[in-house]
């Protein structure tokens, strides 16, 4: 499998040849590129911080590259294939099951880095999640249409990690914003 697939890059044979421990390589992609996207959502903002980039880092090292992989990799086996009902079979499965879950994940791990507690996930969630989960309509519907049709499942979390250096920065823009308390 990994013979046929053509590279020219040293560093793109490096991260192929690491396909032996995937859930690995996958986290430390996802780390790599969350510093990335907290380096860059810094550049537009006022704040800047350390710890903003270590809290970012460490959910794509310790969450969103393990839930990816083993997701991702669930998705594949269960629903084999790549034509249109397959593929828009797994978009949707991705857009309404797992998108709210990773909503909520990157809610709890903020807050669980911030010592905020239960009641702030909840308040977060109730806030922020339905713009989380339509945020992610306007970009992951068509870049998994092409992640599910055209992109090798060896290299599904690379491809997902591109675009969500551009997404995550909405992911941070909004988990920084004051949740208020949902009205009863």
């Amino acid at each position: 499998m990994l013979a046929t697939t053509s590279c020219s890059s040293g560093h793109c044979l490096a991260y192929l040849s690491c396909f032996l421990i995937p859930q690995l390589v996958h986290s430390v992609t996802s780390s790599s590129l969350c510093r990335s996207y907290s380096s860059l959502i810094q550049r537009f903002r006022t704040y800047t911080g350390r710890y903003r980039l270590f809290r970012l880092a460490s959910f794509g090292f310790l969450v969103h590259g393990t839930s990816s992989h083993w997701f991702y990799g669930k998705l594949d086996g269960l629903i084999p294939g790549k034509d249109a009902k397959m593929v828009f079979t797994k978009v949707f499965i991705d857009q309404v099951l797992w998108n709210p879950i990773f909503g909520v994940m990157f809610f709890s791990y903020v807050a669980l880095l911030e010592c905020k507690g239960v009641e702030y996930v909840v308040d977060k969630t109730k806030n922020e999640l339905l713009t989380q989960v339509t945020g992610s309509w306007k970009v992951w519907p068509i870049a998994h249409a092409i992640n599910f049709r055209f992109i090798p499942s060896s290299q599904r979390v690379l491809y997902i990690n591109t675009i969500q250096i551009g997404y995550n920065c909405f992911l941070s823009l909004i988990s920084n914003r004051d949740a208020e308390p949902a009205s009863a």
